[in-house]
């Protein structure tokens, strides 16, 4: 398992602290925001660091998911990591951090830039960052060349989009291996910035896996110009834009407390659900995205299905948010749960014409079309029978086709409807009208219609209420 995992990025360390809404108002900021510092929000960072409660957290969006990957899977250096870093004591903490974490850190170090910082302000349980990126901004391909046997031993390769605003060379270098290559959306803004969003461009025929979440899909659809506004048509659509290679891409793009849509690689769409917790129970949502990527790219490095990635990237997002910044317990507890067999459809009962009654329901009947009897009201009216008899059948306006004169059909979920005390029989849109076919229920039976047993001409007395 070692190196089948890397990760390129941006390093943080975090400077977490909660704070009160005022501090929203005065830096301009919004909850869920990630965006990068301007000249306004350098204070920022003081007052945070100042502040009673201040933690100091290993950060930035990739580092984060390849450390929680890494914890997933509990393999030493089973994932690796690069990014740029300051020779300080804050890019001495990332170092240990990653040790610690068993994560293999092959940081390039700039010897005249400060360690990047991303102050984490935690505004009732939701989140804004705002990033210096500092000596992580200063990146460059040169260090990816002189560590290609890491880059061409990774069996799947991760980066955050932030990376695009840094590094693009090097994402074009790594996405163009044998490797399965990953990439999350990450952010608004790196769709609307014509420069990062010509990056995600030339990228995206590459991307094997795509993250994102719903604000940064519906961003990306309306920045592409298309109509479509709803998460499901919109993962379909970003999972059919051009692909090169044998590999088709596969779109998974979650939805806080929503289920997570997928657009796999044959176009289906699938929901996975996230785990639900009590309000109580949740600290902070910082690096909750993250920790779901992170989770999801364990099973996917261990060749594990969708259903098993995403249950593994739903527990690990379940964690995280539970304590404060991306952090976790020393051991995960994660116990995957197959999906439950279906259950083997009950072969169909079928029954005659002449043993149906004014209580009938459920109706299943192999029958011949006789034919047509004009129209009643909404409705098309066909006279069908079998060996015991005929009655009328009562069609909406889609199903007249299949009603033809001769043909043998299978009726299933039909019902009795009395009209003017008279039966009729109701395909309604909970019935099912086919051509009978030999390997279909019912196969395609000879059938010698008795039309001299009409049940639909004998009338009925309604009760009286």
């Amino acid at each position: 398992m070692a190196g089948v995992l890397l990760g390129m990025g941006n390093p943080l360390l975090d400077i977490s602290n909660k704070v009160e809404k005022d501090t929203f108002e005065k830096y301009g900021i919004k909850a869920g925001d990630a965006i990068l510092a301007e000249e306004k929000h350098q204070p920022l960072f003081k007052e945070l660091a100042e502040k009673e409660g201040v933690q100091y957290i290993a950060g930035g969006a990739t580092q984060n998911s390849i450390r929680v990957a890494q914890w997933m899977l509990q393999k030493k250096n089973a994932a690796s990591y690069m990014g740029c870093i300051g020779k300080d004591e804050n890019g001495e903490k990332l170092k240990e951090a990653c040790a610690k974490d068993g994560v293999n850190g092959v940081y390039m170090i700039d010897e005249s830039t400060p360690t990047g910082t991303c102050a984490c302000c935690i505004l009732d349980k939701e989140r804004s960052l705002v990033t210096n990126l500092s000596a992580a901004n200063n990146y460059k391909v040169e260090h990816l060349k002189e560590n290609m046997a890491i880059l061409e031993k990774a069996k799947v390769v991760y980066s955050a989009g932030f990376f695009m605003t840094v590094c693009p060379d090097a994402m074009e270098l790594a996405c163009k291996q044998d490797s399965t290559y990953c990439l999350n959306l990450s952010a608004p803004f790196l769709m609307e910035v014509p420069p990062f969003k010509a990056c995600l461009d030339k990228l995206m025929p590459h991307v094997d896996f795509l993250f994102g979440n719903e604000t940064e899909a519906t961003t990306y659809a309306k920045v592409a110009g298309w109509s479509e506004t709803d998460i499901p048509s919109i993962a379909k659509k970003l999972q059919a834009l051009p692909k090169e290679g044998d590999k088709k891409r596969t779109v998974v793009i979650t939805q806080g407390s929503d289920p997570t849509c997928v657009c796999g690689v044959d176009g289906e769409l699938s929901e996975y659900p996230i785990l639900r917790l009590p309000a109580r129970k949740l600290v902070d949502t910082n690096g909750a995205g993250d920790a779901y990527v992170g989770g999801f790219l364990s099973g996917l490095v261990q060749g594990k299905d969708m259903h098993y990635c995403c249950q593994a990237g739903a527990f690990a997002a379940s964690m995280i948010v539970q304590r404060s910044g991306c952090t976790f317990p020393a051991t995960p507890k994660f116990s995957y749960r197959a999906p439950q067999k279906p259950k083997p459809l009950r072969k169909p009962k079928f029954t005659t014409i002449g043993k149906i009654n004014p209580d009938s329901k459920g109706i299943n009947v192999m029958v011949k079309v006789v034919k047509e009897a004009g129209v009643s009201g909404d409705f098309t009216e066909i006279v069908c029978g079998d060996g015991t008899g005929v009655a009328t059948f009562s069609l909406r306006e889609d199903q007249k086709s299949i009603f033809k004169v001769g043909e043998v059909l299978r009726v299933q979920n039909a019902k009795v409807r009395i009209v003017k005390g008279y039966i009729r029989i109701s395909v309604d849109k909970w019935a099912k009208a086919a051509p009978a076919a030999e390997d279909t229920p019912g196969g395609k039976p000879e059938i010698d219609v008795k039309d001299e047993n009409d049940i639909s001409s004998t009338e009925y007395e309604l009760a009286q209420a």
